[in-house]
């Protein structure tokens, strides 16, 4: 017993001489808890659809090739080890991982991947991410050995290896065999992430999973378990926080600093890296939001600076620009003529510009349209429970009442909300951008670009939510692809951000944050300044996946 104490103390003293900090603490299970728009979990567990992308256990099941962390572009290998760029940029090769294993025993190869990108160019409907869309310019995917992938292009387009880095890889020998992949709900998924699915029950909504224990990345991960909790508000996800009940939390307390850190600032952390902004998403294929005239009334009309103080209470990183470009991409992307441009809440502006395009109100202060007709009630749809967004749409129904256009307040459970808008069956809808990465491009591309769009109402709608494109945009997204000199990719990004500004397609309100709430009662190793190994994403992404593998016992 003596010879152990004084082999554990001779160790900690390496630790501590070497600068290794205290040994790694094994076990324990992480508790996850997501609010609001988590009501009800999806019951498809199909990383190639958006039902089972918002599964918050596929991300920690099905691995990506590699994890690009939006906030720096810093670059984790993860089933790719390494790429590289031939032939003009006309060829990538990818070198896979050797030595992983399926979850079901099976050897992991390039093999798959290629079956993976070859499997969404036969179904369309999986490519979420418009990777074979007819602009992309990719040809064909091929593996070249067992541990070589190699991607052929018609023409350059290097933005594109974010978008391929982001594609769950599934395995040959299962997928293959299913006859409608589009309808498959994927009960038992094989996969070759930390955790392995164990269990569902929908009427607790809770998800339990647990360590892979053949994981390729050795002694990792650090916890036995995950357990992922859904519950119908903020408030709720707040209150288990609170009471240690949960360990993580995707929730956004009003006052998040007052209301969770100040509780108890020695346990109580919360990390929140702008990563990307709240929208005004209105409808560009109803009418009258298919006016740039009136889209900009409502821009003026609403009053963000109020957003950001009774939203977030000044956690959100402040009001949007009207480009949508977030603070740390500013310095290097937003056109310098641009900096100072604003939609400041002006309703006399916006009552003017309505003005001009014969909008005009009645007697009983109801705002007509140019035949005389007065406006309908509109919707403002939001995810249930998300106390965040129904405190903006609260304020923005205001605002807009005094420029005599009504509105009321629709909430949906996540799944539903998503798919009202991505269906465009929506009125105005308040939503983030469907897209993030370490430029500018990544945000237009996937919210503008034509594949990403619906032709027309009941069309999906992959990320295009306001479903507005335009052809000089398009333009200009297909210029920075295919260039790699930076001040040609500015140039494209400007043309851009001034269309955004002259023609109001969406409605930027203010920055958004990932809302990571993180207790140290239990767990530690989460992100933050000191360590952003990811974004604080959510626990349904890569980047959530990265929180699962790095956390560990106090």
């Amino acid at each position: 017993m003596k010879k152990l104490a004084l082999l554990v103390l001779v160790f900690s003293l390496i630790f501590v001489i070497l600068g290794l900090g205290e040994p790694i603490k094994y076990g324990g299970t992480l508790r996850f808890i997501g609010g609001g728009g988590w009501a009800q979990f999806p019951d498809s567990m199909n990383p190639l659809l958006p039902e089972g992308g918002f599964s918050p256990v596929v991300a920690e099941i099905y691995e990506v090739l590699f994890y690009v962390n939006p906030l720096n572009g810093n670059i984790t290998d993860l089933l790719g080890t390494s790429y590289e760029w031939k032939n003009n940029n006309l060829e990538l090769d990818i070198n896979t991982r050797e030595g992983v294993k399926w979850s079901d025993g099976t050897p992991f190869t390039a093999r798959d991947v290629a079956f993976t990108f070859n499997y969404i160019k036969k179904y369309p409907a999986l490519d979420q991410l418009a990777v074979w869309s007819s602009t992309s310019g990719l040809e064909s995917v091929e593996a070249n050995g067992d541990n070589i992938v190699v991607f052929k292009f018609s023409k350059p387009n290097t933005p594109l290896f974010y978008y391929l880095s982001n594609i769950p890889i599934i395995p040959e020998h299962i997928w293959s065999t299913i006859k409608n992949p589009v309808t498959f709900k994927n009960e038992n998924p094989v996969g070759t992430g930390p955790f392995l699915f164990k269990s569902s029950s929908p009427q607790n909504n809770v998800i339990l999973a647990v360590k892979n224990p053949d994981y390729w990345r050795k002694g990792r991960p650090y916890v036995d378990k995950l357990e992922i909790r859904a519950v119908k508000s903020n408030t709720t996800s707040l209150l288990m926080l609170l009471r240690h009940d949960a360990d993580w939390g995707d929730c956004t307390p009003a006052d998040p600093k007052k209301l969770w850190v100040d509780k108890d600032p020695e346990l109580n952390k919360m990390w929140w890296p702008v990563n990307n902004a709240n929208i005004l998403y209105l409808n560009t294929q109803k009418t009258p939001f298919d006016i740039p005239e009136f889209r900009k009334a409502v821009a003026l009309a609403i009053d963000k600076e109020s957003l950001v103080e009774k939203a977030y209470h000044g956690s959100c990183g402040g009001v949007a620009h009207p480009t949508g470009i977030i603070p740390s991409q500013q310095n290097e992307w937003l056109d310098p003529l641009l900096k100072d441009v604003n939609l400041r809440y002006s309703p006399q502006k916006a009552q003017e510009l309505l003005t001009s395009i014969g909008f005009k109100k009645n007697s009983r202060g109801e705002l007509m349209d140019s035949d005389g007709k007065v406006l309908p009630t509109y919707k403002i749809l939001v995810g249930a429970g998300w106390t965040d967004y129904i405190t903006m749409a609260q304020i923005i129904s205001k605002n807009l009442e005094n420029l005599g256009i009504k509105t009321v307040i629709d909430q949906e459970a996540g799944s539903t909300y998503m798919s009202s808008i991505m269906s465009g069956t929506y009125d105005m809808a308040i939503c983030w951008w469907a897209g993030e990465g370490p430029s500018p491009y990544y945000y237009y591309y996937q919210g503008f670009y034509p594949p990403f769009s619906g032709s027309k109402i009941g069309e999906t709608s992959l990320s295009d939510y306001a479903r507005y494109t335009n052809p000089i945009i398009t333009a200009a997204l297909e210029t920075f692809s295919k260039t790699s000199d930076i001040h040609l990719q500015k140039q494209a990004i400007y043309a851009i951000e001034r269309i955004i500004v002259e023609d109001t397609p969406l409605v930027f309100l203010t920055n958004r944050t990932h809302f990571g709430c993180f207790s140290e009662a239990y767990l530690v190793g989460w992100p933050s300044d000191s360590n952003p190994y990811c974004a604080a994403e959510v626990i349904d992404s890569p980047g959530g996946a990265m929180i699962t593998v790095n956390v560990h016992l106090k």
